[in-house]
């Protein structure tokens, strides 16, 4: 969503995310990450996770979601995820916003200022994230050759994938910042 952050907010769209780290280590992901919208907390998921049924309770960790509320606070569109790659495209997400017909909202400029950012000890440092995802990319090759069932066998190559287009991203991203195309 913070790549395509125009694109919500000429549809009128104002994002905020929910996480159950603290606030000062949501501070550090949206200054890492320059995210363009606030990421709120909710360590035990009792005051939006829950309600809004994006918790998963065996695990105690809220469940990757996407839920667009209209002005009058209906709900517009809702998406529950099973697990941290499991997320609709922009196209579905933006398409139901678009349906509510709300006039453009000033994007801002930056990412949005918290408090002081913390990131936790098991953060990850931005440069060492590429090899980190390389090396997801190689373990989840390996278990989907291995893997008996369909649906394991699928959801590690899904998990491949996404490690993939971390990876190029990042590489285009690189390459922007060294000067070239």
């Amino acid at each position: 969503m913070a790549r395509e952050y125009q694109e919500y907010t000429n549809r009128g769209a104002s994002i905020a995310a929910i996480s159950i780290d603290t606030p000062a280590q949501n501070a550090g992901m949206v200054e890492k990450l320059v995210l363009p919208f606030p990421v709120l907390s909710d360590p035990d998921g009792s005051l939006a996770l829950k309600p809004l049924e994006a918790w998963n309770e065996a695990g105690e960790m809220a469940q990757p979601a996407i839920i667009v509320v209209s002005p009058d606070g209906a709900e517009a569109y809702r998406y529950v995820g099973e697990d941290f790659a499991d997320r609709p495209g922009d196209a579905d997400v933006l398409a139901a916003i678009e349906e509510l017909e709300l006039p453009p909202i000033d994007a801002g400029d930056g990412p949005v200022r918290h408090i002081e950012p913390r990131p936790s000890g098991r953060a990850i440092e931005l440069a060492n994230l590429a090899v980190y995802m390389r090396g997801v990319r190689f373990a989840m090759v390996a278990l989907a050759g291995r893997a008996r069932d369909p649906f394991d066998r699928k959801e590690a190559q899904r998990t491949a994938q996404l490690a993939e287009r971390y990876i190029a991203a990042q590489g285009a991203t690189l390459r922007l910042s060294k000067g070239h195309t």
